[in-house]
């Protein structure tokens, strides 16, 4: 048999520019509307917000010669959970009481005199909040809406009141283009609000322009030329603020549909683009992954999304080209069909997140990252406090296996992170916008398979480590290795490889060819063959020293954010990691986490697999599928790797993918994580 001998010589070259995809600013018509048009734009706002509350609570705390609540502390200026926003909240539902027909306080002439009253105590006091957020969002939107329903009321807010408080939101509540992405929304929702309420078609056009202005590609906060989603700097927030502009948008695009105003086609395509490319692919069943959250992890049952049914059920009536996917993630969300409903193939690399995607039917699994180009999970307000290692690799493999773990959780041993075991998680010097240190992360994909590469180096803070990491995905296992760890913290250094609920009590464990089950406890195993939990594989090929715990595990939601309780949380949590020792040099770690495998005689099964770990060192990592005909790269500097009739040189670092490579042809990938 004749030996066919491949030497692919690689060079990297930056050939295409994103701000070549960035959209034109809509063209909005400038005539003036009718005034029927406005009064037909206040009644889609109502009929959004329709409610119908029970008030009979918030009567009881009422001061009616005040006009204010009486367990409200007004001098309160609280960045997170401001206290005198609950004034307007509960005017707020006093408003639709009394213009809801089905409420007993309907056309109530007492309950119409509280509101005014309340009104006017409210605009008499001014309260102020530490965090813009509440005066320029929070409070003018809901002030909007409650005056825009007052409007069907059987008597109305009196004029000089009602002029006074738009005066003050347009005073206060800022303007929509000193802000980006989904703040930009957020103020401008009010302005829509004010401008219909004022009959104001300039600052109507205004308000709309400011909506759809963010949906455009950006370098800087706003949607990404990898459709990912930035928001406070550089940093992923695809749920949290991707939610809020999700919504803000979707709101104002059936507010204007049928109108001058009506949000285009083109745009609607960029917002289904993100949607289905990436919001909903990051949400598997009703819960969406932890990483993509930002600081609102820390809060509880934040990655519970039901909820955001309603903006894919909004694009029903937007892009009704594309019900059947609509419905798919609808019926998912809902929990009408099961996790895997409708779900396809996906793998995306997103080169400006530093963060890929791999999803399945059976299982989503992702990887967070941050580079020098990118800024670290945030904390601020009190929340997120111990957030610092989770931009350093962490991973997610689920289903729902970390809903509410969070205030529980061991915050050094976040799912996929080499990080030494310190007694303090650390804080970065800045809360909001701090960028990472590695030079090297990155990944290829070609939408179906990749790789992803860290080259994780941290100095700060006394933590001292670094470590090359990598992770291989394929069909129905993901890869991850970890070579050249280093440490001078003077403290273990483990890499966790999952911590979640332990939502199947059964644990299994084969050592030397026999399978036992856990029991309650710590663990320490040397080089067992492979562990079964819930579902999913851990087989370990190059064997190592490994912790494992099966155990109630305890904390707050405090304990990580001070908006939240401080009652004790108690959840049966599953741990599973390499402890690499005090002071590793060069150390290693290979895993490959198999989902879908639910018996012992499949593990046993899955020994045989068509995966083999080629190379693991600090200067390359290289995978090679045999089954797909897929060989995977990772070089951390220029050099040649050969196999057999394989030979590839590389003139500088790189991640690779070569496909197909049968009778002297091949398929390649290449990206450059350096850029």
């Amino acid at each position: 048999m004749k030996m066919i001998h491949y030497k692919i010589i690689i060079l990297l070259l930056l050939a295409w520019s994103p701000w070549d995809l960035v959209l034109p600013c809509p063209s909005i018509c400038t005539s003036g509307l009718q005034n029927d048009d406005f009064d037909i734009l206040m009644k889609k706002i109502r009929d959004g917000v329709a409610e119908n509350p029970n008030i009979d609570k918030a009567l009881e705390l009422y001061d009616d010669v005040q006009g204010c609540f009486i367990d409200i502390d007004y001098a309160r200026r609280d960045r997170t959970n401001w206290m005198p926003l609950i004034h307007v909240d509960r005017l707020y539902d006093f408003v639709f009481a009394y213009t809801h027909p089905k409420n007993s306080y309907y056309q109530n002439e007492d309950l119409y005199h509280k509101i005014v009253k309340g009104l006017e105590y409210w605009h008499h006091r001014n309260p102020h909040c530490n965090n813009w957020w509440y005066n320029q969002i929070a409070e003018p939107q809901k002030l909007g809406i409650l005056l825009i329903q007052m409007r069907v009321g059987k008597r109305q807010i009196p004029e000089v009141l009602e002029t006074k408080v738009l005066q003050r939101m347009r005073k206060d509540g800022g303007h929509p283009a000193r802000w980006t992405g989904a703040n930009r929304t957020d103020i401008a929702l009010h302005w829509i609000y004010r401008a219909c309420l004022q009959k104001n078609d300039v600052d109507l056009k205004t308000a709309v322009e400011n909506v759809y202005s963010p949906l455009s590609y950006t370098v800087k906060e706003g949607f990404q030329h990898d459709n990912s989603y930035f928001q406070h700097g550089v940093q992923l927030y695809i749920g949290g603020y991707g939610d809020e502009i999700l919504k803000g948008v979707t709101q104002v695009a059936l507010y204007t549909k049928g109108t001058k105003y009506a949000l285009d086609d083109e745009r609607i395509q960029f917002l289904r683009h993100f949607m289905c490319g990436t919001y909903y692919q990051v949400i598997r069943g009703q819960y969406m992954l932890f990483d993509v959250l930002g600081r609102g992890v820390s809060r509880n049952n934040a990655t519970q999304k039901s909820h955001a049914a309603l903006f894919a059920k909004r694009m029903l009536e937007l892009d009704p080209a594309h019900i059947d996917e609509y419905n798919a993630i609808i019926a998912r969300l809902e929990g009408k069909k099961s996790a895997n409903y409708g779900i396809k193939p996906l793998h995306t690399h997103y080169f400006r997140g530093d963060y890929a995607l791999h999803v399945r039917p059976h299982y989503t699994f992702d990887v967070r990252m941050v580079s020098n180009r990118t800024m670290r999970c945030e904390y601020g307000n009190g929340e997120n406090l111990k957030t610092y290692f989770m931009s350093d690799g962490c991973t997610n493999i689920v289903t729902e296996e970390y809903a509410r773990i969070f205030p529980v959780w061991n915050w050094n041993r976040i799912p996929g992170v080499t990080a030494p075991q310190l007694d303090t998680i650390p804080r970065t010097v800045i809360d909001w916008q701090t960028k990472g240190t590695s030079v090297f992360a990155g990944g290829v994909s070609d939408s179906l398979y990749g790789v992803s590469v860290y080259s994780y180096l941290d100095t700060y803070a006394d933590i001292n480590t670094a470590a090359k990491k990598s992770w291989f995905f394929f069909d129905d296992e993901i890869i991850c290795l970890g070579a050249g760890i280093n440490s001078t913290a003077g403290v273990p250094v483990c890499t966790t490889i999952n911590q979640c609920l332990l939502s199947k009590k059964e644990v299994i464990l084969s050592q030397s060819k026999k399978q036992s089950m856990v029991k309650e406890g710590d663990f320490v195993y040397d080089s067992p063959e492979w562990v079964l939990h819930n579902g999913i594989g851990y087989v370990f090929p190059a064997g190592g020293n490994l912790f494992l715990s099966k155990k109630m595990q305890t904390g707050s939601w405090y304990s990580i954010n001070h908006t939240e309780s401080k009652n004790e949380q108690q959840q049966e949590v599953f741990t599973l990691g390499f402890n690499h020792g005090c002071n590793p040099r060069n150390a290693t770690y290979a895993y490959i986490v198999v989902p879908g495998i639910h018996s012992a005689r499949k593990m046993n099964n899955y020994r045989k697999s068509p995966v083999e770990i080629l190379a693991n060192t600090d200067s390359m990592q290289i995978v090679r599928h045999t089954k797909l005909g897929i060989w995977q790269m990772v070089f951390y500097k220029e050099g040649t790797f050969r196999n057999g009739e394989l030979s590839v040189s590389v003139d500088k670092a790189c991640a690779l993918m070569i496909k197909d490579g049968h009778c002297g042809n091949a398929e390649l990938h290449i990206a450059d994580p350096g850029q």
